[in-house]
């Protein structure tokens, strides 16, 4: 491949990560809105939670249909399915359509952002180049989580909230012309295997009964467990089923190796301390401190400069420092992120969630790269694609699950505080609080109480991030560095 042609692939697979990242941003901050316009805070989980669904299922099964068919292909198909759902979510008029379309733009984001790893992984095939790459990744995802909270601000303040998804069909298209001209695969790279029709089934079934385990908390405790109950014995079905099979979907060897599984429970705790952060520090500025959309959204953006910085120091780190030490450093700043937010009280000032969120963005970009390394370079080639994707799986599972607990958490808090008032406040009308415009609209003597309500409910949602954060630490402690592999 020409260097031309190098860096024109490169910047088509960045632009994909730059609107998974702006994608996540951009609709955090436009949730208050969405919320307030369709009626939904029952419902505000699902619009992450669904579309995280559909990554987690999609991550793995695209990984082993790219060993089947052509990774360029793959990675294509996967971002037309994410374009088309954004137009529909940006054309949706009710609560029901936006979540199904986020659901699919889920899907089509499980190949778009991991099968980009794996292109980085025959592009650079030194792991100096390719930790290289991953900053520029991580710099591209980072960029999108600056900018994305200053466009959904405006785009809310100043347009329609339809925008925030309108936006990714520019970017998308450009992403998909651009590789299609820039990067051809090798035909005998590809992996000649079946498809592993069963096993993504019982994992796909796995996966929504523990989603629906989450949003159930908000319903009956027992409906909850017993969706929980479900959802680990299909686990246990799976992974007696893919140590059975020839070409399994995640391959036993791989599901065995604690020295790689246990760098992809880390990144499920840091995760879903991750997600609660992102999706709730807008609304914690705009219902509790009473911001307006715009400086809302600005509460992530300590958070990207400093993953973007994290994650340059990473890329130097590494040619001195062993991997696991870098991951207990950025390990240790997501912890102090974890501490500050358990100890705000409805009084602390906005600068405090912009701080918590600086100690998280950097750990995030810390401790990222070197485990993304680790869990490619300490597998055998074969295992490579699936261990890449099932690493972006373990990722993706970790905001899928706890945005889906976050959001049960938050409407069963909401539920039995409001109801503490005997009728003075409504569920509708804390809909109306977490939008700065619909909320001047309310009677104020009843917003001291509603902010209360909103701050208490989200306490309780960040008191459960760090416990995850705590016992992410204690993992990365007891676990052992796997062996680079020779190839």
């Amino acid at each position: 491949m020409s260097k031309r042609n190098l860096i024109v692939a490169t910047i088509a697979l960045l632009l994909a990560n730059f609107m998974g990242g702006l994608d996540a941003t951009i609709v955090n901050t436009a949730l208050p809105e969405i919320v307030s316009d369709l009626q939904g805070i029952r419902y505000v989980g699902w619009i992450s939670s669904l579309f995280l669904l559909g990554t987690a299922v999609s991550t793995v099964l695209w990984g082993r249909i790219a060993d089947i068919f052509e990774n360029k292909q793959i990675f294509q198909v996967a971002t037309v399915i994410f374009i088309l759902s954004s137009l529909v979510g940006g054309l949706a008029t009710n609560m029901l359509t936006l979540i199904i379309a986020r659901g699919f733009m889920g899907i089509g984001a499980g190949g778009m952002v991991s099968i980009p790893f794996i292109i980085y992984a025959k592009l650079y095939p030194d792991m100096a180049g390719r930790a290289r790459a991953l900053a520029r990744v991580t710099a591209a995802y980072t960029l999108s989580t600056v900018i994305g909270p200053i466009i959904g601000g405006f785009i809310v303040d100043y347009s329609s909230w339809h925008w925030v998804f309108l936006i990714n069909l520019p970017i998308g298209i450009l992403a998909v012309i651009m590789l299609q001209f820039s990067y051809h695969e090798d035909n005998q790279e590809q992996v000649a295997a079946k498809f592993d029709y069963l096993g993504a089934g019982i994992l796909s079934i796995a996966l929504i009964f523990l989603l629906f385990a989450g949003d159930a908390l908000a319903v009956s405790h027992l409906r909850a467990i017993t969706l929980l109950i479900f959802g680990l014995v299909s686990l246990g079905v799976f992974v007696v089923v893919e140590s059975r099979m020839e070409d399994a979907l995640i391959p036993i060897k791989l599901l065995s190796d604690w020295k790689i599984q246990s760098q992809n429970v880390i990144m499920f705790l840091m995760n879903g301390f991750f997600i609660g952060y992102s999706i709730y520090s807008p609304m914690w500025a705009q219902g509790v401190l009473g911001t307006n959309a715009t400086r809302a959204g600005m509460t992530q953006i300590a958070s990207s400069i400093l993953l973007l910085l994290g994650t340059r120091l990473t890329a130097n780190l590494m040619r001195n420092i062993p991997a696991k030490k870098i991951v207990i450093l950025g390990l240790i700043s997501v912890f102090l992120s974890a501490v500050s937010l358990v100890m705000a009280t409805q009084d602390s000032p906005y600068w405090w969630l912009m701080m918590s969120g600086a100690f998280e963005g950097f750990g995030v970009g810390l401790a990222f790269t070197p485990m993304q390394v680790s869990i490619q370079d300490g597998v055998k080639a074969e295992l490579v694609n699936v261990s890449t994707t099932f690493g972006l799986l373990s990722r993706t599972l970790g905001q899928t699950f706890m945005a889906s607990i976050y959001g049960g958490v938050l409407s069963l808090r909401i539920a039995n505080l409001v109801g503490q008032t005997n009728g003075q406040i409504t569920v509708s009308q804390m809909n109306q609080l977490t939008d700065h415009e619909t909320a001047s609209h309310l009677p104020q003597n009843l917003i001291p109480e509603m902010q209360r309500i909103l701050f208490e409910s989200l306490h309780s949602i960040m008191l459960i991030g760090f416990f995850l954060i705590v016992a992410a630490i204690i993992i990365n402690v007891i676990r052992k560095e796997p062996l680079k592999q020779f190839r």
